[in-house]
C-alpha cells in the first residue's frame, strides 16, 4: 500500500511489535481471511478460530494466532516473542523494564522532540506538545499524570536527563493513561 497504515516485511519499515499491533487490532470480519490468506494454519485450525471469534471475540484467538504465524514466518520466534512482550510491558505500564531497543520499537511514531541538553519537565513537555503552557504542564505534575520513563512525576522541578534515558538517548514522556511523547537526547 502506498498509503497510511501499510506494513512492510522490512523489519526496519515496520517492527515486529507495529506488525503484531496491526494483527491484533485488525477488524473482526477481516482476521479470517488475513488467516486463509497469509497463513499455513489447517482449514480446521482457521474454522476453529472462526468459532472461537464468534463466541468469545473478547479472547482475540484468532487475531494472536494470526500475529503469531505471520510474525515467525517473516522474522523468527525470537522477534514474535520480543513484540508480544514489548506489548505486555507497555500495557501494563511497565515500561520502565523495557530495552532501548524495544523503546525504539514500540514508540515509533510517537510524537518527539530532540533535545541537546537536560531541561525541567515544564519546559520539555511545552516543547513535545504535552501541555499548551508551562501552567498546563505544572497542572499535570502536580495533579500526577506525569510519567517519565514509567516513573510518577510530581515535582515541577524535575530535570529530564540522557542520564536517566533508555540508552542515553530516548526518555518517554505519558501524560494521562495512553499519550506518549519522546524526547531524543542528541
Amino acid at each position: 500500500k502506498s498509503e497510511g497504515n501499510a506494513i512492510w516485511l522490512d523489519r526496519e519499515k515496520t517492527s515486529p511489535y507495529e506488525m503484531y499491533q496491526f494483527f491484533i487490532n485488525s477488524e473482526d470480519s477481516k482476521v479470517i481471511d488475513y488467516l486463509k490468506y497469509l497463513t499455513f494454519l489447517s482449514k480446521e485450525e482457521i474454522e476453529a478460530l472462526e468459532e472461537s471469534n464468534k463466541n468469545e471475540p473478547h479472547l482475540r484467538k484468532a487475531h494472536k494466532a494470526l500475529a503469531k504465524e505471520v510474525i515467525t514466518f517473516i522474522h523468527g520466534a525470537d522477534a514474535y516473542e520480543e513484540a508480544v512482550s514489548i506489548s505486555e510491558k507497555l500495557f501494563s505500564g511497565d515500561i520502565k523494564s523495557m530495552t532501548y531497543e524495544q523503546v525504539k520499537q514500540c514508540f515509533n511514531g510517537v510524537p518527539s522532540i530532540d533535545v541537546t541538553e537536560d531541561e525541567q519537565i515544564l519546559n520539555v513537555l511545552v516543547k513535545a506538545g504535552a501541555a499548551s503552557s508551562n501552567r498546563e504542564a505544572r497542572q499535570f505534575v502536580k495533579g500526577g499524570s506525569i510519567l517519565v520513563n514509567g516513573e510518577k512525576v510530581t515535582d515541577e522541578k524535575f530535570v529530564v536527563s540522557k542520564d536517566n534515558a533508555f540508552g542515553g538517548k530516548v526518555t518517554v514522556i505519558r501524560r494521562g493513561k495512553k499519550k506518549y511523547f519522546v524526547i531524543n537526547h542528541i
